[in-house]
């Protein structure tokens, strides 16, 4: 109400100054309404219809252009709103461990709703032949409901089963060498007095302390096999006998007698799977529904290899479909899926860690505050936090100048009615300089000269800007119920957003009074300068 008051100053000082001075001039209301509805020439009538027409199509124009724009700055900010928190927690590096103090620390604040951990990664999503990029969100089931709006979003299934029974956040390995001592482990495991590896290579080799030399050649000398000796280590174990054929088969024969009867006892039942909440572009292209089983699949894992030349799989994880959301953003509901954050900690082995702590408040436009004060009670340092306006800059700025441009642009036509308001009022003053004349010798003032053409120039105004205000929004209402279809992949969104306001509506008003009034200056102040004998000189 306070924004839609400063707006409308401008148009309210005009309006009251006008006002007061025609209660000091009555007669100039009266005239001037007279002279407007001039029945002696219809082309002065004809002009002033196409003002008033010109600037009810201006107004109608302008809040079209201001309800649709308004609409796209709600819309986006709703959508990125409902899949994301106002203000994030973000910490420098990968070890952000200690999200929990975060967390307690955010609660405490009086202005935070809810604080939720969450853990991001690029993945693929793969269902039968058909395979998808994706980027999996692991969230904690119990407190993501206190922050997002997925909840809200869902159209089909739900939360229940995200996480399974018992689950619980994967340890954080101490150091590297645990990885070397696995390595080593499963060397030995391998290896027996049979068969496997020499017993070259099968003692653990010792580490070297290399802190007492000062360059690599005062390292000690290291007894490494020849050739010769690994060969000649091969020959004296010797070559294992292989069993005859008929032998090989009977195996051959029981091994697949013992995996026909042990069926899929190996495979995880589908429901003891934990759950996926997956988008509804997504579910369209892989043909989900609830309860199907897919693969969640870090093509990455594949292609590193550990110092003993094993070369790991890329990782998989299969889970169970249990809900599926619609944010209306293509881009969410084509790759964005969540599943619990405990299984995407161990699936994407970053321990008890997490990406951020997102932070949802009671009042959106604190947002900037919030953050910034958070990020001095955390101490800075490795922490910085983000608010909804700063993570999405560049959307909502493209969007707001966006709007500005197509508002000028739109504003051009007011100003084109403008100029017929000025050329009906010049045409009157032609044919009413002998009245004007008339007036003055009586004894009018200039003053109220130029009120009667002021008060006819307000009347333009008024009246075109009524049946533009009805005409706008009447198409404003009809695009909000009919809801416009759009293309999703080149908008984003599936309909065109309209939202009407208290404030635009004022604006437009206050913008179409104001160039009216402004517009009748000239030729008042034309009319007002005339002297009597200029109008009775040509009669």
């Amino acid at each position: 109400m306070i924004a839609a008051l400063s707006l409308s100053t401008p148009a309210l000082v005009l309006l009251t100054a006008l006002f007061v001075a025609l209660l000091v001039h009555p007669y100039a209301g009266r005239i001037g309404w007279r002279y407007l509805r001039s029945k002696k020439r219809r082309t002065v009538s004809v002009i002033t219809a196409v003002a008033v027409g010109g600037v009810a199509l201006g107004v109608a124009a302008l809040l079209a252009v201001l309800s649709i724009t308004s609409g796209f700055q709600d819309e986006f900010r709703n959508k990125v709103l409902g899949v994301n928190a106002h203000v994030l927690v973000l910490k420098y590096g990968l070890d952000f461990e200690e999200y929990r103090m975060v967390i307690e620390r955010a609660r405490e604040m009086p202005e935070v709703a809810g604080a939720a951990p969450f853990l991001i990664n690029e993945m693929m999503l793969a269902k039968g032949d058909r395979i998808a990029g994706i980027l999996v969100k692991g969230v904690d089931p119990e407190l993501m409901p206190t922050v997002l709006d997925l909840p809200h979003h869902l159209i089909r299934g739900g939360l229940d089963g995200m996480r399974v029974a018992g689950a619980a956040p994967p340890t954080t390995p101490d150091s590297l060498m645990d990885s070397v001592d696995d390595d080593w482990d499963w060397l030995e495991e391998i290896a027996d007095d049979e068969a496997g590896v020499p017993p070259l290579i099968r003692e653990r080799p010792a580490p070297v302390d290399t802190g007492d030399f000062e360059s690599p050649d005062e390292l000690p000398e290291v007894d490494v096999p020849s050739p010769e000796e690994a060969e000649r280590a091969l020959a004296e174990r010797g070559t294992p006998e292989l069993p005859d054929d008929d032998l090989l088969d009977d195996f051959l024969e029981e091994d697949l007698l013992s995996i026909e009867e042990a069926g899929d006892e190996g495979i995880t039942p589908t429901e003891d799977l934990p759950g996926i909440v997956v988008g509804i572009t997504l579910a369209e292209n892989l043909g989900l529904e609830l309860g199907d089983r897919v693969s969640v699949i870090s093509p990455l894992a594949g292609l590193d290899t550990s110092f003993t030349g094993r070369s790991s799989a890329p990782r998989s994880r299969e889970y169970r479909v249990i809900g599926v959301f619609s944010a209306g953003f293509q881009e969410y509901d084509t790759r964005l899926v969540y599943v619990d954050l405990y299984e995407a900690q161990r699936f994407f082995e970053h321990g008890d860690s997490v990406t951020g702590v997102e932070i949802r408040l009671h009042d959106l436009e604190q947002a900037p505050t919030v953050s910034r004060r958070l990020e001095r009670v955390l101490g800075g340092g490795p922490y910085h936090t983000m608010d909804w306006q700063e993570l999405n800059h560049n959307l909502f700025t493209a969007l707001e100048i966006q709007k500005i441009m197509l508002s000028l642009v739109i504003a051009t036509i007011i100003f084109v009615a403008a100029f017929n308001v000025i050329a009906t009022l010049i045409m009157i003053v032609l044919e009413k300089k002998r009245e004007i004349a008339i007036l003055k010798a009586m004894g009018a003032k200039s003053f109220g000269v130029l009120l009667i053409f002021v008060v006819q120039g307000l009347l333009i105004g008024l009246l075109g800007t009524g049946i533009g205000l009805l005409l706008g929004g009447g198409v404003c209402l009809y695009l909000e119920a009919y809801q416009f279809p759009l293309d999703p992949h080149v908008y984003l969104i599936d309909h065109l957003p309209v939202r009407t306001s208290a404030i635009e509506f004022v604006m437009t008003i206050s913008t179409a009074i104001v160039i009216c009034i402004i517009a009748t200056l000239i030729p008042s102040w034309w009319a007002a300068r005339l002297l009597p004998a200029d109008g009775v000189r040509h009669e």
